[in-house]
């Protein structure tokens, strides 16, 4: 049995190294030619070649475990190997678990891009392909996230808020620290909201303003329950912070999401980007077993690799039109985070389940 185990593994993961092997060429030519077609450096070319890969690795994954299990049993059932190896006593729910287990190996590569490589690739990528502050007018410095707030510094003030209201415009939980010239403290502005107002002025409600920081004398706290300043920032400027979240590992987010969410502030979008990284490699393992239904009928002319191709483009076609749907709905408040991204990955596993236990039935 031992042999038999290492047989269909030995199949299974040429097959997966060969389906990377092909995509990773196509896309890198792809993309290459797309950014030289561009006009742009070589250098710049392929640092966005290089920060990109984690992201178009995540997409690859799960078609690369769908291909090397179609095209190992394909390969398995040409040669009359599956027949063999069935007729020997090794059942089919052995290697339901065997095809899991490797795929099980690609979903932890794949939960380990996502969640750390990617951020780490954002987080390179914002520092070295950043907008230019010539050429695009308004622009935040990029911030840091700690202890669940946003912080960027403009010209003469740092600032900080907990969460960005891009439908209301509003700032939650908005503090301005001022300071001079020779970068001494002036003032400092609490706030429950800043409210952006037509007039381009930021409006702060329940604001408390501390001055005379910088004299001898103790500081003069004054309370008022709304007070307008002018911001060097508008709405669409803010929109810059939620790339920062990107760049953040999963655990990092996790803690981040977990202190926001404490707030009692809507924080759907940042579980939804949190989620993902999940359930894209939860499904690495859904597509890897996908295609083992076919077991149920070993015969060599079952098999063809034309009705694999198709197999394969009309399962990644389906998946992701029904997933990116389903988190469209997600980000706008439709449906829950959880069941915006984790609907369509347990659909498919229900399949696999359902194909399961119909064709052992059959089989019996």
């Amino acid at each position: 049995m031992l042999i038999l185990s290492g047989l269909i593994v030995k199949e299974w993961f040429k097959s997966l190294i060969g389906a990377v092997v092909v995509l990773f060429l196509l896309i890198t030519t792809a993309d290459l030619i797309n950014g030289f077609l561009q006009g742009k450096e070589i250098q710049r070319v392929f640092l966005e070649y290089i920060l990109k890969m984690p992201d178009l690795m995540g997409k690859m994954l799960p078609i690369c475990c769908l291909v090397a299990t179609l095209f190992s049993l394909n390969k398995l059932k040409a040669h009359s190997e599956l027949i063999s190896i069935l007729a020997a006593g090794f059942s089919y729910q052995k290697i339901y678990i065997l095809i899991g287990t490797c795929a099980s190996v690609v979903m932890a590569i794949q939960f380990y891009n996502l969640g750390f490589l990617e951020p780490a690739a954002n987080s390179v990528k914002r520092q070295e392909i950043q907008k230019s502050r010539i050429s695009e007018g308004r622009y935040l410095t990029r911030s840091s996230i700690e202890g669940g707030k946003f912080w960027y510094k403009s010209q003469n003030y740092f600032a900080s808020f907990t969460y960005f209201d891009r439908k209301q415009s509003l700032l939650k939980d908005f503090e301005v620290f001022y300071f001079n010239d020779v970068h001494k403290s002036e003032k400092i502005i609490k706030s429950e909201a800043a409210l952006f107002n037509p007039a381009g002025h930021w409006t702060l409600k329940n604001a408390t303003e501390i001055t005379l920081l910088d004299s001898p004398s103790f500081p003069l706290q004054i309370s008022k329950p709304d007070l307008v300043i002018h911001l060097k920032e508008v709405p669409e400027d803010f929109g810059e912070f939620e790339a920062d979240l990107t760049t953040l590992s999963f655990v990092k987010l996790y803690q981040f999401v977990s202190r926001l969410s404490k707030t009692g502030i809507n924080v759907s979008e940042y579980q939804i980007i949190l989620l993902n990284k999940v359930f894209l490699s939860f499904i690495c393992l859904v597509f890897g077993l996908i295609p083992v239904s076919s077991i149920f009928n070993p015969n060599r002319r079952s098999s063809s690799f034309g009705k694999n191709v198709i197999q394969t483009l009309l399962i990644t076609v389906v998946f992701w039109v029904l997933y990116s749907s389903s988190v469209a709905f997600g980000k706008a408040g439709d449906v829950s985070p959880w069941l915006a991204t984790g609907i369509v990955p347990f659909c498919f596993f229900s399949f696999v389940v359902w194909t399961y236990f119909r064709n052992r039935k059959l089989s019996i």
